[in-house]
């Protein structure tokens, strides 16, 4: 799925922000405490994806790609589940342009038995953000303009 934002606001400091947030849940799953610099591909942590306390579903974060300040991603790795996201931000004339793609993929036994991964939403299908997630970009927003006072959701 990939959903796309116009924000008022710098890619930096949007980048900024998400890599605090990504920085901030390492803190919270590893006690690890990371400044930004220390953040390479390739740097992997556990987390917990579940908000069910009696039913954890633990998985590993990997990061795969960091272009500062235009592009990172992440793999979520679990058993027979693997979701990958990718965070794209490029110049506007009034801020910045804030994509989002998201990839699942399922683990199958092909006719042979091999184990394989199949793609069971596509990272490239557009659609209108949820709910959910406008109202989180909501609150990115409302953070940023705390830090800076110029962000505003277009």
């Amino acid at each position: 799925m990939k959903h796309t934002f116009h924000l008022r606001a710098a890619k930096e400091e949007v980048f900024d922000y998400f890599i605090d947030v990504l920085l901030q849940d390492v803190l919270a799953y590893t006690g690890q405490k990371l400044s930004r610099s220390q953040l390479k591909e390739g740097f992997t942590y556990r987390k917990n994806l579940s908000n069910n306390p009696k039913k954890s579903r633990i998985a590993t974060v990997r990061l795969t790609e960091f272009r500062y300040p235009e592009h990172y991603a992440v793999i979520y790795t679990r058993d027979d589940f693997r979701k990958r996201a990718v965070y794209d931000l490029s110049d506007e004339r009034q801020g910045c342009r804030f994509v989002m793609r998201q990839q699942q993929e399922k683990k199958l036994r092909d006719e042979s038995g091999a184990l394989l991964w199949t793609v069971t939403e596509s990272a490239e299908r557009e659609e209108k953000p949820s709910l959910m997630t406008r109202l989180r970009m909501r609150a990115v927003v409302r953070q940023l303009r705390k830090r800076s006072k110029t962000a505003v959701v277009l």
